[in-house]
């Protein structure tokens, strides 16, 4: 009797063992689900000195700025449903300002990585690349916006 008691006790104890790493291990991939359904927010990097640069930046990060508001404006679509023309509108402007400033942008990495000293060349060239990458996030968000509008424009 006494040698069951003790094997029982040890299945327990690894029955018990078994459990909590599977809980463990199905809690943890619940967390990494939850983390990658977190939308990256893209910071407007710091000024470059270099005004070509610093312009080309500041006028990309607007447009994504611009496009983040006009996209919470979409998401509350009950209260600006009368709206949907101008935002239209709006969306159709920011991606001919997005075509031309992408293909200013092969320029202004240019003029960026020429900039000395070199380390002033790498500020420069991370700001551009930021911006280019914050464009062309804003592009391919444009088509779904648009998309969302003619649906709002539908239920009318």
């Amino acid at each position: 009797m006494k040698k069951i008691t003790s094997n029982l006790s040890t299945v327990t104890k690894v029955l018990m063992i078994a459990l909590l790493m599977t809980g463990v291990s199905v809690d943890s991939f619940a967390q990494k689900d939850k983390k990658a359904k977190k939308e990256k927010v893209i910071k407007k990097p710091a000024s470059a000195g270099h005004a070509a640069t610093d312009n080309f930046v500041n006028s990309s990060f607007d447009v994504y700025e611009r496009n983040q508001k006009l996209s919470n404006k979409l998401s509350d679509a009950a209260g600006n449903v009368a709206d949907a023309g101008k935002v239209k509108n709006d969306l159709e402007a920011q991606l001919k300002e997005i075509t031309g400033l992408l293909g200013k942008s092969k320029d202004v990495l240019a003029k960026a990585k020429a900039i000395t000293p070199k380390t002033n060349a790498m500020k420069a060239g991370k700001a551009a690349n930021a911006a280019v990458k914050v464009l062309n996030a804003t592009q391919k968000a444009i088509p779904a916006q648009l998309d969302q509008i003619k649906a709002q424009e539908a239920k009318k």
